[in-house]
């Protein structure tokens, strides 16, 4: 459905350089959706540690304990349950993407601060304040999945590390499938999975999984991912040694991506509809750590284009993998409503052309 939308920011199309008019840059008005209200919620662990220091399992996420991952690795992953209605025609879950550093866990999909884990202690952290600018509070305060039937729940640490072995990344999946399809009722119709960088790839294994569940073929899954990075040496979603170039990406840079046929790791497509922003800036020098591209050729092409399958859209942009992940505080003020229309925004679009 399409909406009326407020006006304000910087266009450029496709996520290429702004076109110039003689000695002036066009500058033109991008559709851009309101901040929601700011939030404070309480992020649990999955697995938290009692009076005695012992183990245990959250209740509401025994499916993580029992899908086998260790408990050590279970007690960083941190989830906030932001809205959990009895009523639940749609589900909604956005993931944060990996710590690597104090400033590298800010987030603007889930609206998560780069010390939001201030407050944590064995058990939760009772005070996450969640930034009205985000995907999730647009997304909260746009009303398309309305309060009191959606339930809302923010990853702010899914501890899905790029370096973990494969086995461990597996059992950490299960034990989200899990979770996710117990919050399914006879009512749900839509599922919204989004994240960015490590959390892009955690949505993107989720919606594989939760598409190859034919108990779930009357549901909808909405998918977005923000510079998702799978490890290709893994072969995780199919990614392998062949890179495909970015073709908007700066002058003097290598941005590119991991080739993986998407087609092939989706054999069911009926109501999926996936969107993925990718810059493919090496997360960390000389490591081979970039987000991943869908191809439509035979074999992958040297440089990219951006792709329409009609369940699968992707976009290149020329932005740094930090400001695809939080457009609000990575970019310089110049750029940022470019960065925000072309990332945060390109994204409610995309799904608010697609939701009923």
């Amino acid at each position: 459905m399409n909406r009326v939308l407020l006006l304000g920011g910087v266009l450029a199309g496709c996520g290429g350089p702004l076109e110039s008019d003689g000695a002036l840059e066009a500058q033109a008005q991008a559709l851009a959706y309101p901040s929601g209200a700011s939030r404070t919620v309480v992020s649990r662990r999955v697995v938290y540690k009692n009076a005695s220091g012992a183990y245990q399992a959250a209740a509401g996420f025994e499916h993580f304990r029992a899908a086998g991952a260790s408990d050590g690795t279970l007690h960083d992953i941190r989830i906030a349950e932001a809205d959990a209605p009895g009523v639940r025609e749609a589900l909604v879950v956005m993931s944060a993407g990996q710590k690597i550093s104090s400033s590298g866990h800010s987030s603007g999909v889930t609206g998560q601060s780069s010390n939001w884990d201030a407050s944590c202690d064995s058990v939760s952290c009772p005070n996450v304040s969640l930034d009205g600018r985000s995907l999730a509070m647009k997304l909260d305060t746009l009303g398309w999945f309305p309060r009191g039937k959606t339930w809302l729940a923010l990853v702010n640490d899914s501890n899905f590390n790029h370096l973990d072995d494969s086995d461990t990344k597996q059992r950490i999946v299960n034990g989200f499938v899990g979770w996710l399809q117990a919050q399914v009722r006879p009512e749900t119709r839509s599922i919204y999975l989004a994240g960015s960088s490590r959390g892009g790839c955690l949505v993107m294994r989720l919606a594989q999984a939760l598409r190859a569940n034919t108990a779930l073929d009357g549901i909808n899954i909405y998918v977005s991912s923000f510079d998702g990075v799978c490890r290709n040496s893994q072969d995780e979603l199919g990614t392998f040694d062949s890179k495909i170039n970015n073709p908007v990406r700066p002058w003097g840079t290598f941005y590119g991506a991991w080739a993986t046929n998407l087609t092939a790791q989706f054999p069911r497509r009926d109501r999926l509809h996936i969107f993925h922003v990718v810059g493919g800036q090496e997360v960390a020098p000389a490591t081979g750590i970039r987000a991943f591209s869908g191809y439509a050729s035979a074999t992958p092409p040297s440089t990219g284009t951006n792709l329409d399958w009609g369940w699968y859209k992707q976009t290149w942009v020329k932005w740094k993998h930090k400001e695809i992940g939080n457009p609000y505080t990575e970019p310089g003020a110049s750029e940022q409503a470019q960065v925000v229309s072309e990332t945060i925004d390109a994204h409610l679009t995309w799904l608010d052309a697609r939701i009923p």
